[in-house]
């Protein structure tokens, strides 16, 4: 009874994480530069804040100026992060992205897309 149940448990949380996928995994992103703004956004892509403050570190960048400022795509950061679901580096720019709503189309999940980013100037 007790292996059935840890079975039962395992199958069900695999099927749990299988089904909370997003797009993003289906989307590669590549930096159409080398600029300053690019390389801000291609650290918001990455969606690790560490990642992010390092790169606003080096750059000499605030939080301030890459969350108001900075546009992605020519899109806000908010919407950008929100976009793509950049959700863990949207919070550590202190952007609400969860207030916005969105819609997905199922069908397009397993295609693989090639978005390139490219940062204000």
């Amino acid at each position: 009874m007790n292996t059935l149940t840890t079975t039962l448990c395992t199958t069900l949380l695999l099927g749990t994480a299988a089904l909370t996928t997003t797009n993003t995994t289906a989307a590669e992103f590549v930096a159409a530069d080398n600029s300053p703004g690019t390389r801000v956004c291609m650290a918001v892509v990455s969606n690790r804040p560490i990642q992010l403050y390092l790169t606003m570190k080096e750059l000499r960048i605030n939080k301030n100026i890459t969350a108001e400022k900075l546009q992605c795509n020519n899109m806000n950061m908010t919407q950008f992060a929100g976009t793509y679901g950049f959700n863990k580096t949207a919070k550590y720019l202190g952007l609400e992205t969860a207030t916005g709503t969105s819609i997905q189309d199922l069908a397009k999940l397993n295609q693989q897309t090639i978005l390139v980013v490219a940062g204000s100037k």
